[in-house]
This record gives structure tokens, sequence and C-alpha cells, in this order.
């Protein structure tokens, strides 16, 4: 890999710097809404099934979401390197 750009993880490190509540909701505000999800459907006897499709959904988005939030940011820091030089 190019040493100008940084890999996945350092990458996100310096999103989630640079932008903490968005990389916070998205990253882990997401999956934790889930998990209260499935205690509140534990709680209240509802469809295993529904719940668990509901939960492994939401942690699925998650992830996707901040993958395409960590491209966009890679790509915002590529164009103003681009655009310095």
């Amino acid at each position: 890999m190019d040493d100008d750009l940084p890999d996945d993880t350092t990458a996100f490190f310096q999103m989630a710097r640079d932008f903490p509540v968005r990389t916070g909701i998205f990253t882990f505000g997401l999956p934790v809404f889930a998990l209260l999800q499935l205690i509140n459907g534990y709680v209240h006897e509802g469809s295993v099934v529904a719940i668990g499709a509901f939960v492994v959904l939401m942690v699925l988005f998650s992830a996707q979401l901040t993958r395409y939030q960590l491209a966009t940011y890679r790509r915002r820091q590529f164009s103003e390197r681009w655009l310095e030089k």
C-alpha cells in the first residue's frame, strides 16, 4: 500500500478523532440500539426470530455505514492533498 495513504484501521481512528460523534453513532450507537431492542423483546416475550433478524440487520447496516463513512473520509483526505499540490 502507498505510504501516503493510511490503512483502514489508521484511517478509522483518524476519522474517529476528527468526527467523534458521527463515528460513535454509526459504529457503536446502532449496535447498542439493536442490543437494547433484543433485551426489550426478550423482556416482553417478543418473537425471537424477528428480533434476532433485526439485530443482525442492524449490525450489518452499521458495519456497512461505517465502511461508507470511512471511504468518504479517505476520499476527502485524498482530494484535499491533491488540491494542495
